[in-house]
């Protein structure tokens, strides 16, 4: 082989090369713009349950507003990936279905209503479920599993 083919072999393996790894890191790029969302919000989460703030109340209604903001910051995170789009939807909507159900219990405490708080924190529990296997198939996709 003369050195003008094996360079124009060489040209193409490294463009075919670049094109597959650009492709890699769009996704990568995609899923890390979610992941950062969903551990924003994971960890702000965490952080009020651990909270000495004796207003617990008042400490759910922020966290209700907290959730409702990362739900829209969630919405605005521009993705391509058709799978991505899904898991991105859905996880707005458990976003959506927490906030409600957080609001829920914080009217339900406030009234002393204990039928409507036990509703509210069953819902808040399925909610976490939904969220913590979603957020489970997200990892497995992202990693390409």
């Amino acid at each position: 082989m003369n050195t003008s083919r094996r360079m124009a072999f060489f040209l193409i393996t490294l463009s075919v090369s670049v094109l597959a790894v650009a492709c890699g890191e769009s996704k990568v790029s995609q899923c890390n713009r979610i992941i950062a969302v969903v551990n924003k919000a994971s960890g702000e989460v965490q952080a009020a349950g651990k909270s000495d703030n004796p207003d617990r109340v008042g400490n759910l209604e922020n966290v209700a507003n907290s959730i409702d903001q990362y739900a829209q910051e969630l919405e605005a995170v521009q993705v391509k990936d058709e799978t991505l789009q899904g898991l991105q939807s859905r996880l707005i909507q458990i976003y959506q279905e927490t906030s409600k159900a957080t609001r829920s219990l914080v009217e339900g405490a406030r009234k002393k209503d204990n039928q409507a708080v036990t509703a509210s924190v069953k819902s808040l529990k399925q909610a976490n479920q939904k969220e913590s296997s979603l957020v489970d198939e997200l990892n497995q996709y992202c990693r390409g599993k």
